[in-house]
């Protein structure tokens, strides 16, 4: 069989010899330049990668995505999507056909989101299908795109196959996606996805009424099904919508009941009420949540310090100090610089020799 990796691609210079190193046991490596302004062309040409220059307008990435498909040569039979800040780990190509079989129409491999390149820690990841039969395949929506095939798919998962990716902060791509997500929108309302994206956008960009608008109707789409996502939707509308922010987390502790992340919301708004017990439960949930979902909707904010921080603010409220010295120390153990939890920490020690003093006499 044959392999492409392809791609689309605009002023990636800084990735051009990474991306090409990881895909070299590919048969062809192909990139439609959309019009870079720095040598990203002249490196991938250096590197023998196959590059071609297209021009969009007005821009979609779908558009752009189907039009670097369309120059795969028509002997391949598999094809590799991946963008430029991404890399292949070695192995890949004989993971890969073990895994594909005669009827497979597409494959899904892990991609994982890193720091650098030289960090093996994983910030998060999930399967994507980023390997694809040759034929029958087209991306759809203009932003978000998504892979889309003609006939009955067949799709098989090979996780040992690894994508990594390592986000480059300094482009600015982001900001074309409200006005695209916006079209995506209209040309189709009923997406749930891109409702969930587009409101998510909105809330974003201090766009409240529109986001509570669209997060409310994302919940309300039939095709609107992944509880995490679900709960995700729910924990935004508690920002956009105030007067209903308890009615809303307390549904999205419902909806993903597993999820920190929610734990440390509701947390967060029993604290501001000086609502103790109910804080002290909500940490004590929330701490006993120990797994990630893996999904691209963990929040590495909700795995640091702040519910043992919260936890053992609640417990000294409620005279519990056992308990606040061992949620005050997993605190300070997680942020070890930080003089407020340094302070509380000694506090909550001090408090308790003196309560146990007391019961002793």
């Amino acid at each position: 069989m044959k392999v492409a990796v392809y791609t689309i691609a605009l002023n990636e210079a800084a990735h051009v010899e990474r991306w090409a190193n990881s895909a070299a046991n590919a048969d062809y490596r192909i990139v439609a330049d959309t019009g870079s302004s720095d040598d990203t062309v002249e490196r991938l040409e250096r590197a023998g990668v196959i590059v071609h220059r297209i021009a969009i307008r007005p821009w979609r990435f779908d558009v752009a995505r189907n039009a670097a498909m369309a120059l795969i040569p028509s002997d391949v039979e598999i094809c590799c999507s991946m963008d430029m800040d991404r890399y292949l780990e070695p192995g890949w190509r004989e993971k890969l056909e073990a895994a594909w079989a005669p009827d497979t129409t597409a494959l899904f491999c892990r991609t994982v989101y890193r720091t650098n390149p030289d960090d093996p820690a994983i910030l998060r990841g999930w399967p994507t299908k980023n390997f694809h039969h040759r034929w029958g395949y087209r991306f759809k929506r203009p932003v978000h795109e998504a892979l889309s095939y003609s006939g009955k798919e067949i799709t098989k998962e090979c996780i040992d196959i690894v994508m990594c990716e390592v986000q480059d902060h300094s482009k600015d791509t982001r900001q074309q996606y409200l006005p695209l997500m916006e079209v995506a929108h209209r040309e189709d309302p009923d997406d749930a996805q891109i409702c969930f994206w587009l409101g998510r956008d909105y809330m974003w960009a201090n766009r409240s009424d529109e986001a509570t608008a669209l997060l409310s109707r994302y919940l309300e789409l039939p095709t609107s099904t992944w509880g995490e996502e679900r709960a995700e939707a729910m924990r935004y509308l508690a920002r956009t919508a105030p007067t209903r922010k308890m009615y809303w987390l307390d549904r999205a502790r419902l909806e993903a009941p597993h999820r920190r992340e929610i734990w440390l919301d509701l947390a967060e708004q029993l604290h501001a009420e000086a609502d103790w017990t109910n804080l002290f439960w909500a940490c004590t949930n929330g701490i006993g949540k120990t797994h990630r979902t893996g999904s691209y909707l963990d929040d590495e904010h909700s795995w640091g310090f702040r519910l043992y921080d919260l936890g053992a603010i609640a417990a000294w409220h409620m005279n519990i100090m056992d308990q606040a010295v061992v949620w005050g120390r997993a605190a300070l153990d997680l942020d070890p610089r930080n003089q407020r939890l340094i302070n509380n920490l000694e506090f909550f020690v001090k408090r308790r020799s003196v309560m146990n003093a007391g019961n002793a006499t």
